[in-house]
Order: C-alpha cells, then structure tokens, then sequence
C-alpha cells in the first residue's frame, strides 16, 4: 500500500514539475544560444569588464593630456619688515614714496608646457594604450569564460533531462509489470517474490529520480546565477543531431590567434616594456616653456602689469637612488609579464590539444553508446516476445528493460558530452560556441 502510494506521488511531483516547464518556456525557450545571448546581456561579471575597458580607455586620454601642460591662475601677496623697491628704476631715477612698499601684492596666470625631449610623456602613452588593448581583451575573455560555465551548466541539464525521460519511461514499464505481477499473485499464478523483486527496482528507479532531481535543481540555480535572475525554470532542448568537427588543418599556433587571454597577456608585456623605457629616460634632461602674466603693486604704490616668458632645462643629478630603483622595479615587472604570456601561451596550447582530444574520445564515447543501445533494445524486444508468450516471467522481463534505461541514459548522456566537448573546442580556439551564432535573444 504505501508503495502504491510513494509512486502515486512520484508520478504526480513528476507530472506537475514537467508541466510547470513546459509553461515556464518562455525567455529562453530558444536553446541554448539564446541563453548565451542572455548571460551577455545580464551578467555583472561582464559589465564589470566593460566599464574596466571604459576606464582604461579614459587612462589614455589622461596620459595624453601632459603633452598639452597645465595653466594656472594664481594670487600672492607678501609683508616685509621695510619699505622695498616695487617696480625697475629707469634713468634718471625718480625716487619717489610711491615706488617703495613693504607690503606688496599680485595676481595673473600661467601657463607651462612640456617639450617631450626625453620621451617620458611618449613612454606613458604608448603604456597606456597597451593596458587599455589588453583591457578590452579582457572583456572578450571574460565572455568566454562566462560561457564555458553556461554551455557546463546546460549541457549537464540536457543530459539530466534525457537521462530522466529514460528512466521515467523505466518506471512506467516498472509499474505495469506491478500491476500485472500483483494480480498473478493474487490468484496464485507466480510467487510473491516476483512482486517483491519489482517493487525493489521501483524503489531503486524511484531514489535515482530523487537525486537527479537534486542534480537539477543545483545546476538550475547556478545557471540563474549566471543569468543574474536567481532561477532558471524554463525548459532545455532536446538533442537529437551530433557535432561535426570542422576538419581544414591549421596550426595550433594559428587557432590560438583568436585567444583574448594571450592577446591581452601580449599587450601587457608590450605596456611593461614601455614603463622600462620611461624609467630610463627619466636620467635624460627635461624642458619645459613657461609664460606668465601678472599684475603687480603694493599697496600704496603703483602697480605694473607684467608678463615673461622663459624656458627650463634642467637634469636631476641626484635623488637617493630613486631613479634606479625604479628602473629595477620596471624591468622585474617585464620580467613578470613576460613569464606570465609565456605560461598563458602554454597553458592555451594544453587546452586546445586537449580539447581536440576531448572531441574525439566524445565521438568514440557516443558510437559505443550507440551500439550499446542497439543491443540492448534488440535484447528487450525478444525478452518482451517470450514474456507475452509465456516463456519468461515478468522478472527475467524487467532486467532487460533496466538493461535498455541504463543504455539509453548512457547514450543521451554520451551525446550531451560530445556536444560539450564541441563547445570546448570552439572556446579553446577563442571563439564562442557554435550555438551562438545560430541563436539569438530579442530580450
């Protein structure tokens, strides 16, 4: 009785959760293409990234604007304990009252601008604008990652979902023989153990649904996560056709072409060499040209308006060792950034050998299935003729059907691997699964 009653509810908990999403179907009833559009558009992740590329931009405009100087305007006033000359005696002198004051005061502007003889201010710009490349690599980056987690995500519902439609099915050939068995044992046709047997796989078909479930519902909700919508409840795709391996031959080092990360690794160690060659220059003269203007007076006398223009060179001989410890600083730091691109580059040629690799074995995984799956439906088929004949008992029938659910979960879960490993393989040559360009969200 309380068997009856647990696979009441399990067929229940079953039919209204398969109904809830099929009304749930709705922004990202799509596919999975949609859903990658989805994650472009919502994830925190990727905004993050954006407005890191809008400020690293903004850095070259910062970096730029010293080649243009600074202006200032300026107030200054200045007490002395005697009376002082304020404006240049021309001859004759006139030595008059109002020419002298010991309080005296002035305002005007200046203007000072840089001449780039040393290179300094070229240095930081062509530095800039390496960090800023490698900024916006990283957006690019940050997307495929986001992706990588996604198609995981959606990829592992799929085969959720075909492994349970597999064993569901199981429990219904399951609950039939019950019913059969059941009324043979009420009038003594077979042994009760018979009964106990299928009552004992439906427990056990019972607890693998409840921990598919449990699966399901922990990728649901790290895929809503990265949806940045808390839940995703909206139905899967089926998969039905396989990935087909795009055969031209390339060079590994031509497919990572594409990879933002090695990309943005480049553009760093390019800004670290420019930040070597500003500090070195920083031991070459400077010059700069000045102009001013001022009005000035005291405030008894007379005042002048004023205005000068002048150029500076000067050379710093000495600074405590500043210059050369920041030049040891800059080249340790290329030093960094050149380890860093080299260990990004072998690190993405592992990744693509193996995500090659992957696809293949995918492929020799899901032909195995597939005969695995052909046997075993031909083995239920002649089962299912001896038991309607009479030749075998419900028992011997429902090893075989356990047998085809097992090779049916394996087979959707084979085929959900290989189209896995093809995503892989596309986000391992830097670009966006195929999918994606195949799909496309209005939302």
């Amino acid at each position: 009785m309380h068997s009856k009653q647990g696979i009441y509810h399990i067929v229940s908990l079953t039919g209204l959760t398969l109904t809830m999403l099929f009304l749930a179907g709705g922004a990202y009833a799509n596919g999975l293409g949609d859903v990658l559009h989805q994650v472009e558009q919502r994830s925190p992740q990727l905004h993050a990234a954006s407005a890191r590329a809008g400020a690293s931009a903004a850095g070259i405009r910062v970096a730029k604007s010293q080649y243009w100087g600074h202006a200032e305007k300026f107030a200054v006033t200045t007490h002395y304990n005697n009376d002082r000359l304020v404006n240049p005696i021309s001859y004759p002198p006139v030595l008059t009252r109002s020419l002298f004051d010991q309080n005296t005061y002035g305002f005007g502007a200046a203007y000072t601008l840089p001449i780039d003889i040393d290179g300094r201010i070229t240095a930081k710009v062509h530095a800039q604008e390496h960090l800023s490349q490698a900024a916006h690599q990283g957006v690019e980056q940050t997307r495929l990652s986001l992706f990588a987690q996604t198609v995981s995500l959606y990829r592992g519902l799929q085969r959720l979902e075909g492994v349970k439609q597999a064993h569901l099915a199981h429990l219904k050939a399951l609950q039939g023989h019950q019913r059969i068995t059941a009324e043979s044992v009420r009038v003594g046709r077979v042994a009760a153990v018979e009964l106990l047997r299928i009552e004992a796989e439906i427990k056990s078909v019972e607890g693998l649904l409840a921990g598919l479930t449990g699966d399901e519902a922990r990728l649901r909700a790290s895929l809503g996560a990265l949806l940045n919508s808390g839940q995703f409840h909206d139905s899967v795709d089926q998969l039905n056709n396989v990935p087909t391996l795009n055969t031209a031959e390339e060079q590994v080092a031509d497919m990572l072409n594409n990879r933002p990360d090695l990309a943005a690794a480049k553009s760093i160690t390019q800004a670290e060499n420019e930040n070597l060659k500003g500090a070195k220059r920083e031991w070459l003269p400077s010059l700069s040209l000045k102009a001013e203007t001022m009005r000035n007076q005291g405030y008894t006398a007379t005042g002048a308006n004023t205005w000068s223009i002048g150029a500076q060179l000067s050379w710093q001989f000495w600074d405590g060792g500043r210059r050369f410890a920041n030049s040891d600083r800059a080249q340790a730091n290329r030093e960094v950034a050149r380890q860093q691109y080299q260990s990004s580059l072998n690190q993405a040629k592992a990744e693509l050998e193996s995500a090659e690799a992957g696809w293949k074995a995918a492929s020799l995984q899901f032909q195995a299935t597939t005969a695995g799956l052909k046997s075993a439906s031909e083995t239920e088929r002649i089962q299912s003729e001896r038991f309607a004949s009479g030749r075998i008992s419900a028992v011997d029938l429902i090893d075989a059907e356990a047998t085809l659910a097992r090779a049916r979960a394996d087979h959707i879960s084979a085929l959900a691997n290989w189209w896995l490993a093809d995503d892989q393989l596309h986000l391992a040559r830097g670009d966006v699964p195929a999918v994606y360009h195949t799909q496309k969200s209005n939302g």
